[in-house]
Formats: C-alpha cells, structure tokens, sequence
C-alpha cells in the first residue's frame, strides 16, 4: 500500500524520513510493523517520539515537529504511526486527482484488527522506542489517546524513557468494568460492543462515526493534498462553488466541524452563513457556508491559532496523512479496560518528572484534570494548559507556544 520512490523523493524534499520498523508478529508477517516519520538530526542528544490519538496519523505532529527542529538542532523527533496504517490505500495520491480515486474506496481485509489490541500496540511501541534508543535516550509523549497509550507503556517500561509527556490527554483512572468489556455498554453516543462480539465477528473492527468513516478520512486528506497545490482554484461546493483552500477547511474548522476534538482554529469563510441543524442536535452553535458573498467561497486567515496554509501543507503528505483511516476498535476499547487486560499495569512512581499539557478547549481544560499524582505516586510533575487551543491546535498552534513548553522540559532532563 505504500509508495516508496515517492516517500524518497519527498524525503529528501522535506528533510525528513519515514520509516517502517519492526512490528511484533500477529500471524500477517506483511502487515506486522509501525511506521515512524522522522525529523533526523546530526548528533542528537534526545529523541522525542510522538504518539498520536484516535484517528490520528504521523502527520498530526509535523508542524509541531518543525518548531521543535527549529529551536533545538540538538533534537531528533519521531512522529509514530500504528500498524493499521499500512493498510492505507494511498495510490491516489498519484493519480491527477485524488478526490476522484476514493469516492470509492474499497476496504481492505479488516480481520487482522480484531486481534490488534493493547498487547500488541504496546509491544509495537517498544520496538519503536528500541529503534529510537540506538539514537539518544528517548522521551515519550502522547496526544489525546495517544497519551493514555504512552502512560501504559512508562507504567510497563520506565527504565528505558528518560521522560514522559502527556498532551491533552491522560489515562482514565477509573477503567471499564469487566463486564462492560467484555459485554459491552450504553454511552450518550449509543451502544458499544464488548469484547465478546468483537473476537466473534458480530462487531465492526474498526472504530468509526457518521462522516469519519474511512472513506471520509480519505477524501478530507486528498482535498488538503489538493488544496495545499492549489489554494484558489475554483471548485463545486454543494450548490455554489468554493476555492480548494475554502472547501478543505470547511471540513476541519473549529467553526464549522462537527467534531470539536478533529477541528482546528484556522481562520473563516468568506461566505454568507447559516446554522448546522446537526449541530443543534448536538447541543452546539456549528456553522455551515451558504454561499458565497462575491463568486466564490472563499478562505480567510484571521489570525486564529493556528495557520490555514501550513495547516494544509502539513495535513496530508502522500506517503503519509493526518488520519488513521482504519483505527482498531479493540485498541480503544482495551485502553478503556486496561487492567483487566494488562494487570501488570496501574499507577505508580517514575524515575524522571512528568509534563502534562492542556488545551483550554480541548479534552484537559484544568491542571487538576491531569490527576498526575494519583497515576504517578511521588513523581514530580507540571500540568498547564494554553488557553484558547482546541485539542488538535495544541499540536498545529503557529506561535511556538507549545514546542516552547515542550523544550524546556527536555532542556531539564539530564
């Protein structure tokens, strides 16, 4: 599935690298490996690796990784990738237009996910963290979901860490009952299935949500690969038409999107606006474009957190993307009940400080949500939030302020 005279070619562009490593075996020997795209340095003297969250890709990282890179050439920094995303169908890219190529896109065999859950993404990380080390000592940070998975993973194997960070996100303390992963249970969003249905094929084995189907995923990526050659070329919108730019953002906005955790600050439409009856449903103020004020829809930089254009450019790479368009239901509902998966695993003290960073409208609003010193007994820790963030701008900010949080913790480790 993957294009390797492109990822070369884009490689030596970019000053960057994606990598596959070593995955633990599964019985699908073609299939059993994680990807790592990295930001290589001469003589590094850490390695930050990056977790991504739910539905969340490598590229999530690469605008935060390029602040970081800036600031500190000392610094070499891996943005992980799960196993799943090898089975990403990314030829379109290739194509003259990729949002022609997956308006139908056809799944892969999904049966290996029913089999990938925390054992085996933990065991993943550890190769992944083992192939960092030949480099320098290695901190762990994670977003969102991703957080939780690296704190599982510093509970399992602290010595091999020289710090952890936790990026609006943290390990719930109070996990899933037995039964409720194994038999399932009732959210505001509906039923989940337990673990019984999963391993018994009566279960979908990915997780997905009314417009964050694959398919969705991938076309978002391909209107942002597009949009970043061609921000102003015209495009239909609905019944009006838009710029490339305008029609790629409408998906993400903080604005305009659906899904405030997958929404980004970048700017606003140019276009008369209306309400989003699905957001009303949903107990939220959510725009929609209408139409346009001039002869297009257009995009708008107003100066919001983070930056529409190198939000674009970032957002989708062919080699790699933003998303994990096929994210392992077990995954997430074993993180949920990690100790009766894991029962090695719970809290307890680390040899090296914890940062924990917020967003002041992401998922850890306060300090206090963090919890640190229940999940980390007698460990320092510092918990903070950047006001005015979405979860997904704390990576994506333009001003530095997090790859500015970031490297002063890894300035204080030895």
């Amino acid at each position: 599935m993957r294009v390797p005279a492109l990822v070369i070619s884009f490689a030596l562009a970019l000053a960057q690298e994606y990598r596959t490593l070593p995955g633990t075996p599964t019985g699908w020997p073609e299939l059993d490996r994680s990807y790592a795209l990295v930001y290589e340095a001469e003589a590094p003297k850490a390695v930050l690796l990056l977790v991504p969250g739910l539905l969340g890709g490598s590229t999530n990282f690469a605008l935060l990784a390029e602040h970081l890179r800036r600031e500190a050439p000392w610094l070499e920094v891996w943005a992980w990738e799960r196993r799943a995303n090898g089975l990403e169908d990314r030829w379109g890219f290739l194509t003259q237009d990729p949002t022609a190529y997956y308006q139908s896109l056809p799944e892969p065999d999904l049966t290996p996910l029913r089999s990938w859950g925390l054992e085996v993404h933990l065991k993943d990380l550890d190769l992944a963290v083992e192939s960092a080390r030949k480099r320098a000592p290695v901190v762990l940070a994670g977003h969102s979901l991703g957080a939780s998975l690296a704190t599982l993973y510093a509970f399992r194997h602290e010595e091999k860490l020289k710090g952890l960070i936790l990026l609006d996100g943290a390990l719930q303390l109070q996990p899933l009952s037995r039964e409720a992963l194994e038999q399932g249970y009732v959210s505001p969003f509906g039923r989940f299935p337990g673990l019984e249905d999963l391993l018994q094929g009566r279960a979908d084995p990915i997780f997905r949500l009314p417009f964050l189907s694959p398919k969705d995923l991938a076309l978002a990526e391909a209107e942002a690969f597009l949009a970043a050659k061609r921000p102003l070329e015209p495009v239909p919108y609905g019944p009006y038409r838009a710029t490339r730019e305008a029609r790629a953002l409408l998906r993400v906005d903080d604005h305009y999107s659906l899904f405030p955790l997958f929404s980004v600050s970048a700017g606003r439409a140019w276009a008369r606006e209306g309400l989003s009856l699905l957001g009303l449903l949903q107990g939220r103020v959510v725009l929609t474009a209408r139409g346009p004020r001039s002869h297009v829809v257009e995009w708008r930089d107003t100066g919001e957190a983070t930056d529409p254009r190198a939000f674009l450019r970032a957002f989708a790479r062919p080699e790699t993307g933003f998303s994990e368009w096929y994210f392992p239901y077990r995954l997430l509902l074993e993180v949920a009940g990690y100790p009766h998966v894991a029962p090695d695993l719970g809290p307890r003290p680390l040899p090296y400080p914890v940062l924990a960073l917020g967003a002041g409208r992401g998922l850890v609003t306060r300090p206090e949500d963090f919890r640190l010193g229940e999940a980390f007994p007698q460990t320092p820790g510092r918990a903070l939030v950047l006001p005015g963030l979405t979860h997904l701008d704390l990576l994506t900010e333009r001003h530095g302020r997090t790859a500015q949080a970031l490297l002063e913790y890894l300035a204080g480790r030895p």
